[in-house]
């Protein structure tokens, strides 16, 4: 997936009017909640086929980090 298609999908899907890039501290976004994380858990699941567990994203604050629980590979 292009970088720039992610970074458009995860500011709809966290409903963010900035825009998102890869050193976006996520932690910093009002709207980056656990609601957000079951949307990205299953946004994973549906376009990567990627099984992601809640608690992978205690450790995520930006959203360079996020790319990385799918893989940076996945990525152009």
């Amino acid at each position: 997936m292009k970088k720039e298609l992610f970074f458009e999908q995860l500011q709809e899907i966290m409903e963010v009017d900035d825009e998102i890039g890869e050193s976006t501290n996520l932690k910093e976004l009002d709207e980056y909640d656990s609601l957000a994380v079951l949307s990205l858990i299953a946004f994973f699941d549906e376009k990567f086929q990627k099984k992601v567990e809640a608690e992978s994203f205690e450790t995520v604050e930006t959203v360079r980090d996020l790319m990385g629980l799918v893989g940076m590979d996945r990525f152009s």
